[in-house]
């Protein structure tokens, strides 16, 4: 199978050569020419210019066997559209100017034509079809609405999120309001990059894991099922990534999602139990790619033969648990694309 045909058949559940692979953060600074395309561009530049974004993807492309590509932006494009001011300080974090904590925060929020303030994304989508003429899959992708509400709240990154969680509790009417905002915004976005020519749409709810249970049900769950109601009346594939959220899966189902992306702590073969008829993306450790080759060719090799016993070789694709972190070996993913690509 090519590379993009492969990706299409996990994406329909129909029997695979092998499972396709790309991975989170595939395109990043671990890179040597993204690290080049850096000490030129600013981050916004990057991700606000098509044929910039574009050369940011195609990088890992080069480099590895790889069966799709994810359009290079961030998710934050979406508090930055909202008028809430959103900056990189060197080696820190992004910070957020203007966080939501109060009704008139967010009656602040510039809702009008933000998605036209956000069009370079779906451009940059196009622009990376136009590029690819079909030879891999094309991810696009968004906040999941409850991590882009953190952020709007919290007004930058945090261990506990504590404002956004507390901000639940103490305005439950005025998170609902927020998170349903974004979740329309969100839908929108996706709907754009898919016209565009995404194949799939990945939703991250990277701070999705500090919820409980009942707090993912009441507040997390009915914006996703805003957003999968709008993308499933189009029959686009979504896949769901909830960072720490093994404690969260009983509830998963009910988001409405084509699959999930799956977090290295949560077991394959629990996750298949629970979906028998999901897509299921995952989920080597990203830290192991900061180690020994030889480690990481055995654990794709395990991983590989486990979606093939338990999946019968349809619904899955090769991916990380998390984005590639920083300092990662490029011969270590290569040896992990490797593992995949070898695989029968």
């Amino acid at each position: 199978m090519q590379a993009r045909e492969r990706f299409l058949a996990a994406l329909r559940g129909d029997a695979l050569d092998r499972p396709p692979v790309w991975l989170m953060r595939q395109a990043g600074r671990y890179l040597p020419g993204y690290r080049a395309l850096r000490a030129e561009h600013s981050f916004w530049d990057v991700c606000q210019t098509p044929e910039l974004s574009t050369r940011a993807a195609l990088e890992p492309l080069d480099r590895y066997a790889l069966d799709a590509a994810i359009v290079f932006s961030d998710i934050l494009v979406i508090p930055l559209a909202l008028g809430l001011g959103v900056t990189f300080g060197k080696g820190e974090g992004p910070v957020i100017a203007r966080p939501m904590r109060t009704g008139a925060d967010y009656d602040a929020w510039n809702i009008d034509g933000v998605l036209g303030r956000i069009d370079y994304l779906p451009r940059a989508v196009a622009h990376l079809k136009q590029t690819l003429k079909d030879r891999y899959g094309i991810l696009g992708f968004a906040g999941a609405p409850f991590t882009l509400f953190a952020y709007c709240v919290e007004g930058g990154g945090s261990d506990d999120f504590r404002e956004a969680r507390m901000l639940m509790h103490r305005d439950p009417a005025l998170a609902r309001r927020a998170l349903n905002t974004i979740a329309d915004v969100v839908a929108d976005l996706l709907l754009a990059q898919v016209d565009a020519g995404a194949d799939a749409v990945q939703l991250f709810d990277s701070w999705g894991g500090l919820l409980a249970p009942d707090e993912y049900r009441d507040f997390a769950l009915p914006a996703l099922q805003r957003i999968t109601a709008k993308l499933n009346a189009r029959k686009v594939p979504t896949l769901l990534f909830v960072r720490g959220g093994h404690h969260l899966m009983p509830l998963l189902g009910d988001s409405g999602v084509t699959g999930f992306s799956l977090d290295w702590r949560t077991e394959w073969e629990y996750a298949r139990k629970l979906y028998p008829g999901h897509l299921l993306q995952g989920n080597i450790d990203p830290v192991l790619l900061l180690g020994d080759a030889g480690v990481i060719r055995k654990r794709t090799r395990d991983l590989l033969e486990t979606m093939k016993r338990t999946s019968g070789g349809r619904h899955c694709i090769l991916n990380l648990g998390h984005g590639i972190l920083p300092g990662t070996p490029p011969e270590t993913v290569a040896a992990l694309v490797e593992t995949a690509a070898q695989f029968s």
